[in-house]
Formats: structure tokens, sequence, C-alpha cells
């Protein structure tokens, strides 16, 4: 389950690549959405995160990181941050 704040990263990361072309775009919205998506089948894969009940799970050759909570076997997206941000600091 991807909220809000998740699915505008979501975006945002998408229309910064496709100035460098919709393969490029495609791409690297496929590596965040496996990522995701292993999250869903391992949901405690992920580093406990900075911030109270959170998780982090990095996006493989991406500067990416899902922060995520896990609620009774779901993951909940909260954020798809890039990893220069001062919240990874």
């Amino acid at each position: 389950m991807v909220r809000a704040l998740g699915s505008r990263d979501l975006l945002l990361i998408e229309a910064f690549y496709s100035r460098f072309g919709a393969a490029t775009a495609g791409r690297v919205a496929s590596a965040i959405l496996d990522a995701a998506s292993l999250l869903e089948r391992h949901p405690r894969i992920g580093a406990r995160g900075k911030r109270p009940g959170t998780r982090h799970k990095p996006v493989a050759n991406y500067p990416y990181t899902i922060v995520y909570r896990v609620k009774r076997n779901s993951v909940q997206i909260v954020r798809v941050l890039h990893q220069m941000l001062r919240y990874f600091n």
C-alpha cells in the first residue's frame, strides 16, 4: 500500500527521469516498484528506521530508499526518498 506522499514521491521521480527518456523513467519506476513488491513478501527485510515504527529499504542500482511501516503483515510505504536528503544524514 503506497500512501499519498509515497505516491507523490514516485510521480516526481518518474517526472525527473522522463527528461532522459520514457525508457529511463520506466526502469527507475520498475526498480522502485520491484523493491516495494519485495517488501510485501518480506516486510521485515529493511533496516530499522530513524523514526519510530519505520523501516528503510534501499532501491537496487538507484539512489532511493523506501521508508515504510509494517502494520499487521501489511506494508505502508510512507516515502520514497533520495539518499542524499538530510533525512538520512
